[in-house]
């Protein structure tokens, strides 16, 4: 379940970073220069909304997989 939560969490983030993105880079494209900071900043939101979806994604995938093995194994030992 909180995997669950996280990740849709993590989206939501995702998303508001990217229309951040969007909009900064729509406000200062008229100048597409490395020399304007609006447009810079703009872009590396749209990278980082881009991971952090990306990590939204990947994240309950690897915390499945790690639980996985240890629920499925047999108790060989005998408590002593």
């Amino acid at each position: 379940m909180k995997n669950r939560e996280m990740s849709r969490m993590l989206k939501w983030v995702a998303m508001v970073v990217i229309a951040v993105g969007i909009v900064c880079c729509a406000l200062n494209i008229a100048q597409f220069n490395d020399q304007n900071l609006g447009l810079m900043i703009g872009l590396g939101f749209l990278i980082g909304g881009a991971q952090i979806m990306l990590f939204g994604v990947i994240a309950p995938l690897m915390q499945k997989n790690q639980e996985a093995p240890a629920s499925s194994a047999p108790a060989t030992e005998e408590p002593v």
